[in-house]
């Protein structure tokens, strides 16, 4: 999906185009919204390949290397990423994303009183700058980075706060585990 997004064609539309750049590099990044929208050239450094900065929620000093997409990103900026109000960010997400055909239903389900309270959404329309920071997490997790040593990418301070950030279906999990036998049986 992050490849879909990424090579979404969107010279005509510059400011979906900003949108979805800086959605990218928030997904090959985990970094909040917050440190998103203010990185800068101050911190990053191309030599090491690595960003250095200190989360603003949790005034905690993460280093994250520069991969995938990002090295592109920051060149294409000249390592100062579009600013953009919050708003304006989350709503041409769920624009980038039905343009990107994420038209999945996904149901949620909640209490309201003693109510239990179900509502189906377009996978669209639940895209948020969250979803940067919970698509890192949860790729980098799937592909077999420790969780422990993620965390310290993320700036997570607890594994029960950095495990409500991974969201696998059972389909997933069953394949991993099938993927990990397959490895260790000769």
């Amino acid at each position: 999906e992050l490849k879909v997004i990424y090579d979404l064609n969107l010279t005509e539309q510059p400011e979906l185009e900003e949108i979805r750049d800086l959605f990218i590099v928030g997904c090959f990044t985990g970094l909040r919204y917050s440190d998103l929208s203010t990185l800068s050239s101050a911190n990053i450094d191309l030599i090491s390949g690595m960003i250095q900065t200190t989360q603003k929620k949790v005034h905690k000093s993460v280093t994250i290397p520069i991969i995938d997409y990002v090295p592109e990103l920051l060149s294409k900026y000249n390592l100062e990423l579009p600013k953009m109000h919050l708003n304006d960010f989350n709503k041409g997400l769920k624009d980038i994303g039905e343009l990107a055909g994420l038209k999945q239903k996904h149901e949620i389900v909640y209490k309201k009183g003693t109510k239990q309270v179900k509502e189906v959404f377009m996978k669209y329309e639940l895209m948020t700058s969250h979803t940067c920071r919970r698509s890192f997490c949860t790729n980098m997790y799937l592909a077999g980075f420790p969780a422990e040593e993620l965390m310290k990418i993320s700036g997570h301070k607890s594994s029960k706060a950095f495990l409500s950030y991974i969201k696998v279906d059972n389909f997933q999990v069953a394949n991993r585990l099938k993927a990990l036998r397959k490895k260790l049986v000769v």
